[in-house]
């Protein structure tokens, strides 16, 4: 069995701090900064949208966008981190595997997505379904050591952007109770196979941007 230390490396020792650029080393003023610095990097990306085609390298870009300004390791896949387990607010728990794994899970991911031609051409319900399984099994593979959430969420908007549909994910994650729905959501999604919650989600958060027929 692996040491606990396989997974210290991202924390200041002795806490549950993630190290950070800015040296900060209380876990609430992090939290701050970090949401502050990774809403203006969201505006930013609305003016400086990324141009990669939708693989691993955009994955990685995205969170690298977000949180380049407070992470050394912004768009690094998670490394000897082992199994991972979270507590969630609803009072469970979801394990993730090794991260000796990611980069093939995200490289069969990636390959049902391409399959799929990227979810161009579809209905606005069948978009959704699909959106929500690639969703749920990114998030299940837990790509990086954190900020997974807020990745996600851009690269499903910007996923939906070339298919032809905006996401809003502002809207659908205004509150606190509206994002612990989508936490949820996607967590059954990834443990029971029930997309149904993610997907409505989703769909109820999803425009066309095709020109409506006169």
């Amino acid at each position: 069995m692996k040491a606990r230390s396989t997974v210290d490396h991202y924390f200041y020792p002795g806490t549950d701090v993630l190290r950070n650029k800015l040296g900060i080393r209380d876990k609430e003023e992090l939290r701050a900064a970090e949401t502050r610095i990774g809403l203006f990097a969201l505006e930013r990306l609305k003016t400086r949208p990324l141009a990669l085609p939708f693989a691993v390298e955009r994955l990685k870009a995205t969170h690298e966008a977000i949180f380049r300004d407070i992470y050394e390791w912004a768009g690094q896949l998670r490394k000897n981190t082992g199994t991972m387990t979270k507590g969630r607010a609803g009072g469970y728990a979801v394990t993730y595997g090794n991260s000796d794994f990611v980069p093939q899970e995200l490289d069969r991911i990636f390959g049902s997505l391409r399959r799929d031609n990227y979810l161009r051409g579809l209905a606005p319900g069948l978009f959704a379904e699909k959106a929500a399984w690639h969703y749920a099994q990114i998030d299940g593979t837990h790509p990086f050591r954190d900020g997974n959430s807020r990745t996600l969420r851009q690269f499903t908007a910007d996923l939906a952007n070339q298919a032809g549909y905006h996401l809003d994910w502002t809207t659908a994650s205004a509150t606190e109770q509206q994002r612990q729905a989508i936490y949820l959501a996607r967590d059954y999604a990834y443990m029971r196979g029930d997309l149904s919650g993610l997907r409505k989600i989703i769909l109820e958060n999803l425009t066309s941007l095709r020109a409506a027929t006169p």
